[in-house]
């Protein structure tokens, strides 16, 4: 792939990164760049016997499929077909008969089945991944994250959405974390079998409560707002604590009850270290060496701070181990929060 491709996929995943993570996952659809790999050439990633996805979409889906092999060697395939009679047996034995999990060096394969006509979906787990892949964790990425893109016809987003929180968790699991301590455990729920997909069921209902928020709440107040309304599961794009221009990009995104978990659990794992300000914005920023908290951006409007994550994911990039980088060669209006800071050639900051 030209140099020009790898940089342009990289900001990609960078950029959905930060919107996963905000709750915010957008019509963008993660693409990461991988180096060649003799077994990704060998297996399809996605099968689409119904033209469900259009050619590009799944060739971003494959690819980031590419990397969830050579990174966390897991095969990883979708089928889309219609009129499968019994998809949970259908799922077992293209499990089988697909080799699902050879092109992994340690058997570790999954296999995403929609069946469009009777709107239902199963992801199968082999038996290396079920340590890593629970009955709790599938049933609650499909159930909170995945059909909820589906009711909204994005089918790729969902796959993708998904997909991030895959490797959210494969990582997680390779670096011993509990699974305890993350945002899928309290959620109560059965097996991952089939499901409905909803395929274009509709959106879920948006809330109408507000946040009650003084006049002159500090950024810190607001952020703390923000995370007690995820807590809330509160899909709200009109909350009084987004800036403006938020609350019309919010308006136009499909907001997870996964997504929504995640943004909590960050922020209450995540203690500010500094407040920066200059005139009508502010930035709240973390300590360096916990990267994987992004700084947060404020806009001052009708007297009161709010998020301002229209500017946020312009400038803010993540890494491969979801840590902060800040847009190369960034100058915006928020600049200022950073010029204690020195950052390499691909953004990471660190101490001048």
């Amino acid at each position: 792939m030209p140099a020009q491709g790898k940089a342009a996929l990289t900001r990609q995943a960078g950029r959905i990164r930060l919107l996963v993570m905000l709750g915010l996952f957008a019509a963008v659809v993660l693409a990461i760049a991988y180096q060649a790999n003799d077994r990704l050439a060998t297996v399809p990633r996605v099968t689409d016997h119904i033209n469900l996805l259009s050619p590009e979409e799944r060739d971003r889906i494959a690819r980031v499929h590419d990397y969830l092999l050579s990174d966390y060697d897991i095969d990883y395939r979708i089928l889309i077909a219609r009129g499968i009679d019994d998809i949970n047996q259908f799922a077992v034995n293209y499990f089988r008969d697909g080799n699902v999990g050879a092109a992994s060096d340690s058997g570790r394969g999954l296999l995403l089945v929609i069946d469009a006509q009777a709107n239902q979906v199963r992801l199968e787990v082999s038996h290396a991944l079920e340590p890593t892949y629970t009955d709790a964790f599938v049933a609650y990425i499909e159930h909170r994250q995945m059909t909820e893109f589906f009711a909204a016809n994005r089918i790729a987003d969902g796959i993708l959405a998904t997909t991030e929180m895959l490797i959210t968790r494969a990582t997680n699991a390779a670096n011993g974390l509990d699974p305890s301590t993350e945002s899928w455990a309290a959620s109560s729920g059965g097996g991952g079998a089939r499901v409905d997909a909803r395929i274009g069921e509709g959106t879920a209902s948006r809330r109408d409560d507000n946040v009650a928020l003084g006049g002159g709440a500090p950024p810190r107040e607001v952020l703390d707002r923000y995370r007690r309304a995820m807590e809330d599961r509160n899909n709200n794009p009109q909350l009084s604590i987004y800036s403006k221009q938020t609350r019309e990009m919010l308006g136009q995104r499909v907001m997870t009850p996964a997504q929504m978990d995640n943004v909590a659990k960050s922020l209450r794992n995540c203690q500010p270290e500094k407040l920066f300000n200059q005139d009508n914005r502010a930035v709240l920023r973390y300590p360096i060496k916990a990267r994987t908290c992004p700084p947060y951006f404020f806009l001052r409007e009708d007297n009161q701070w709010r998020l301002d994550f229209t500017v946020m994911i312009n400038a803010i990039r993540f890494g491969r181990n979801n840590e902060w980088r800040l847009m190369p060669g960034y100058s915006g209006p928020y600049g200022f929060a950073f010029r204690d800071l020195r950052f390499d050639r691909n953004g990471y900051p660190y101490p001048q």
